[in-house]
């Protein structure tokens, strides 16, 4: 396959998986502040933290003085200054799109193009909350829709396999900053009520689409500990950690016909040490700190697309 087609691909499949992780996020907060009490809610740090997970800060500072609703949707969402807003990673999907139409389904095409188109008539200052959230969702079914093309439109040659690294890196890099900052944010004072507890970890499951099936698993006990084993470790999840990995690994092994050769040695040591990370059942066996644990595995995430970027001559793979 030639380069150029499985950079493509790649930068495909991980913008497009980042802009619906992005609207979910932005999706669920919105309809936190709608339908929550807690008088916390919506305030500077709980905008902060959308900040923290889906972007730079300082790139955010340098265009912004404050972490408000207006703010921090306009550069997540919209912001062209922002390289990796919904809006960018659209543009960025279609003009790799637009450069391999012959070797993709054209309802793969047609798909991105239709986003790309959406986001640019759409005006953000002009609508209310309820609109906004409904845009947000419309993306997420328009990413659903392009997950159901790939299932059963694409054939499974090499190409599909870069939209594997591409969709599954960004699930674990976003999976593990998202957690890292929830979890570990100093929030004992929300936790006093029960309904804000189970709220807020709710908010969590449902940024990472996984909340209908940890109820179906665990019905309504919201125990931390609990969700985030489940979003880590749980291979009956598609969107956990461990079932990523596993993902990766197959198609690593699919791709160099499961033998090592000296141009991937190196890709195959990065995804070994990944798969050693989640061999672990529970965040109780984990050698230090869960915010540890989680930084290491956005940092592997980084080393496993340079990896990628240099087995297969791609061009370069952005971490966020």
């Amino acid at each position: 396959m030639l380069s150029r087609v499985a950079d493509s691909l790649y930068w495909i499949a991980q913008n497009m998986e980042r802009a619906d992780s992005m609207a979910k996020l932005l999706s669920v907060r919105l309809v936190s502040i709608l339908e929550n009490q807690d008088p916390l809610l919506g305030t500077e740090n709980d905008w902060k933290e959308v900040i923290e997970i889906t972007s730079n800060k300082e790139d955010y500072q340098a265009l912004y003085t404050q972490y408000d609703r207006e703010s921090v949707i306009h550069y997540v969402g919209f912001a062209k200054e922002n390289s990796n807003s919904i809006y960018s990673c659209i543009k960025i999907a279609r003009e790799n799109a637009k450069m391999i139409r012959e070797m993709i389904p054209i309802e793969l095409w047609e798909v991105i193009n239709e986003l790309y188109l959406q986001i640019q008539k759409f005006s953000f200052s002009v609508v209310r909350t309820e609109e906004l959230n409904n845009y947000f969702k419309s993306i997420n079914e328009k990413y659903f829709l392009f997950q159901g093309i790939i299932s059963g439109l694409m054939s499974r040659e090499e190409g599909y396999l870069f939209i594997i690294f591409g969709k599954y890196l960004e699930v674990i890099r976003k999976l593990a900053c998202t957690l890292d900052v929830y979890y570990n944010q100093k929030r004992t004072e929300r936790f006093d009520k029960e309904g804000i507890h189970y709220h807020y970890w709710s908010s969590v499951l449902s940024s990472l689409s996984g909340y209908d099936s940890y109820i179906q698993k665990y019905q309504a006990s919201m125990d931390p500990v609990k969700i985030v084993n489940y979003l880590l470790f749980d291979d009956s999840l598609p969107r956990s950690v461990s079932y990523s990995v596993q993902q990766l690994v197959n198609a690593f092994q699919t791709l160099e016909h499961r033998q090592v050769n000296g141009y991937s040695e190196k890709l195959y040591a990065v995804l070994e040490e990944l798969n050693k990370e989640v061999r672990c059942k529970s965040v109780d066996q984990l050698p230090d700190s869960l915010h540890k644990y989680c930084q290491r595995l956005q940092s592997l995430c980084d080393s496993i697309g340079l990896a990628i970027m240099e087995t297969y001559y791609l061009g370069e793979i952005s971490p966020r």
